[in-house]
Formats: structure tokens, sequence, C-alpha cells
């Protein structure tokens, strides 16, 4: 997922878009690599698209290929928010180069990253209240973000598109039509320890171990991260992650239990990556990807992965906000992100511990086999099957969540002092 978790605007208006794309008439037939054989959306949106055509609902139109590389060429710029990856550079590289090689087109492509992604909707707020266009094209943030926006009317509909053909490999369980879809299966927060120093952490509860004395972080309060790990948590406690009263008991038992053990509180992954090589920390919580970050990265083979009882994933959505200045370019981000060759990057020159952030779960059955040779051995030990994804995840109630969230987060920073 986010291992560690910048900015750009164009100028170029949808209406503007829109125009040269009725202007545009003819027709060609060219197919995105990323898509996959034979694609095209779900039924009803084929359907609706005449033929020679691709329907783009979020502008209601039937496109030609010639028309949507034209609209490409017309937008020309792309802003999408997300964390910042080891292979962010690497990323943008190979996106660029697709939408070349596929439109024709020549695009800036600003990827911005933040361990607090809150600040990004902040700033859609900011602009939906002004009047403005959205500051972002994409957000490829957690999922409760998107729940959030959508309580303040801030996100557009998108699919089914025929430019997200890719949807059709994701699983129901990971889409929440028309807005949203996944791009992650197996997100969430876990604590990654020294199994050598502390083989006595079988769960979360254990972080209160007097043994991990001055040897733990826990998460910074307001982030998700802080949210995910409580709720993990609560479910070890027995208490409802859904009642802030009960949130606020559990919290007093961490205070209780497991604070007088904490080094420090944080949620900046290369901090925690320095602690526990250096031998400051013993364990460090934070999302369950930098554990086959630290072992893949080859300078801590000790690095272990604590499931907590109950996983509550906090996967990644790509979702549009409305106002989005580059709907188009924003559709074809979308299926190029979902697609399998980008989940599972294996042609891409990055090295192992960088692809495993990138790499987060099945989305599907179509991705299953595409797990590379020299991860296969270790694949079990930082990833679910699909199976267990199915079964053993439990999903999150985000409206219960975005509602109380607030009441039991500022109770957390109050009682660790760092409100």
């Amino acid at each position: 997922m986010r291992s560690s978790r910048h900015r750009g605007r164009s100028q170029v208006g949808l209406l503007a878009v829109i125009a040269l794309i009725a202007a545009a008439c003819s027709a060609s037939s060219s197919t995105a690599p990323s898509a996959p054989a034979g694609g095209g959306s779900s039924p009803s949106a084929a359907a609706s698209a005449a033929a020679g055509t691709k329907h783009v609902s979020i502008v209601n139109k039937d496109m030609t290929d010639d028309q949507i590389k034209a609209a490409v060429a017309a937008e020309g710029s792309l802003v999408v928010a997300n964390w910042t990856y080891t292979a962010n550079d690497e990323l943008v590289k190979q996106f660029k180069a697709y939408v070349k090689t596929t439109y024709g087109a020549d695009i800036q492509f600003t990827y911005e990253g933040s361990q607090a992604p809150s600040a990004y909707l902040t700033k859609i707020y900011a602009a939906q209240t002004g009047g403005n266009p959205s500051p972002y094209d994409v957000m490829a943030v957690e999922e409760n973000y998107w729940s959030d926006a959508m309580s303040h009317n801030a996100v557009d509909n998108y699919l089914p598109s025929d430019l997200v053909p890719n949807q059709k490999l994701v699983l129901d369980m990971f889409q929440h039509v028309p807005t949203s879809i996944a791009f992650q299966s197996t997100a969430f927060p876990a604590v990654v320890f020294e199994q050598s120093k502390a083989p006595f952490l079988k769960k979360l509860m254990d972080l209160s171990n007097p043994a991990l004395k001055g040897k733990i972080t826990l998460p910074a309060a307001g982030d998700i991260t802080a949210g995910g790990f409580l709720m993990g948590l609560a479910a070890e406690l027995g208490k409802d992650y859904k009642d802030p009263a009960q949130m606020k008991e559990v919290v007093d038992w961490m205070a209780q239990n497991i604070s007088p053990n904490v080094l420090k509180y944080t949620s900046d992954s290369s901090e925690m990556q320095q602690l526990l090589r250096s031998g400051a920390a013993d364990a460090v919580t934070f999302w369950n990807s930098l554990a086959r970050l630290e072992y893949f990265s080859g300078k801590n083979n000790d690095a272990t992965l604590l499931l907590p009882t109950s996983i509550y994933p906090v996967n990644g959505y790509l979702w549009i906000p409305k106002g989005a200045q580059h709907p188009v370019l924003a559709q074809i981000f979308i299926n190029w992100r979902l697609a399998p060759d980008v989940q599972f990057p294996n042609s891409w020159p990055i090295d192992h511990s960088p692809w495993s952030e990138l790499s987060e779960g099945f989305l599907g059955p179509s991705y299953t086999d595409l797990v590379p040779d020299w991860l296969k051995s270790d694949y079990s030990k930082y990833y679910p099957t699909l199976d267990q994804i199915k079964t053993q995840f439990k999903q999150v109630d985000w409206d219960a969540y975005n509602t109380g969230v607030k009441e039991w987060m500022d109770y957390y920073s109050q009682k660790t002092g760092q409100g």
C-alpha cells in the first residue's frame, strides 16, 4: 500500500474539452494495450454507445477513438492524489509512456503524495465551496475518504465507462458503482516487528508487554492509520468501533497499557524504517506493506508482520472529484491502474521492495496467475489468498466510522499528549 504515503493544475476546462470532442468526427479502432482482450465495460455501457464509439458517461458522450485522442491532447495534463510510493517516478514515467503509445500525446502528469490524505479533501471542499474546479483529477486514497467525500456531494459518477474496461476484472466487493473502484484489496494497519526481539507478539494487545518499554511506535492522531489500528484493538477488546463511547474505552485501555511502551507517535514510514533498522524500536504500527517492504529491501530480514485478530481493510479506491478538469485522462489513468500488468508490474525496472508497495493483493481471479517467480515461495507470508480476501476480511461501515471518528480520535490525541 502506502509505504510512506506533490502538485500542479492545468487550466484546460471541461467545456473546452467537450467542444473539441464535438468538433472531432473521424473514427479509428485502436485499443488500449492495458485493456483486457475483447474489452468493453459492462453490457449497459456498451449497449448505450453508438456503433464504432465508446460511451464515456462522465461527459455523456459516445466518442470515436479519434475523438478520445483529441480529448486527451486537449486536456494535456493530469493530477492524481495518492501516496509517496518509492517507485513514484517510475509510475509517472510508465503512465506517460502508455498515453504516448496509445493516444499519441505527450502529457504533463503530476503525481501528488501525502501521508495525510485528509488534506486533499480540505482542498477539494474549499474549491467546491468557492465554485472553482477541483485541484485533482483522480483520487487514489483510502476508502474512508471516498465515503467522506460522498457525504459532501464531491464525487462524480463515471462507472460504467467504455474507457474503463478493466472494471470487469475487479470483484464486485471492491466496487462502489457508479463512483469508485478499488485498486488494492489487502491494505490494513498492522504491527511490523523484529521477530527475534519480540517473539511474544501474537495480537495487538501484546504491545502492552513490559519488555517493549520505550521500543514501539503508534500512529499519529488524525490519520486513518490510527483509526485502523484502534478498530483492530477494539475488536480484540470486544468493543464496537461504531460507538464513540466504546472507542473511548479502547483509547483508555491503550493509554493505560500500551502508551508506557511508546517511543514515539508517528505515521512517517521513513522514520519507522530508520527506528527498526537502528534497533531503537522493536515494533512499529503502520500499514501491512511495510513488512514486505522491509523484508525485500534486503536491509531487515527479521521484519515480521503481525496480523490483527480481526482485519479491517482500508483499501485505496479510485474516484473522480466533481469539477475535475481532465475527466477523460482521469478514466484512462483509472483503467491503466487496474490493468493486470500494472497491478503486477513485473516488467518495470524496479527492485522487489518498491514492487511490493505497488502490488497490493488480488482484485479478482484474473490477477492470480501473475505472481512473479521471485515471490511465489514467500507470497503467502505477506499476502492472503483470493479465498481469504473473500471470506476473512471484515467490511468497514464507513458512514458509521466517519460519523463518530472525530470524537474518539480527538480523545486519542488528548490521551496521548498529541493535541
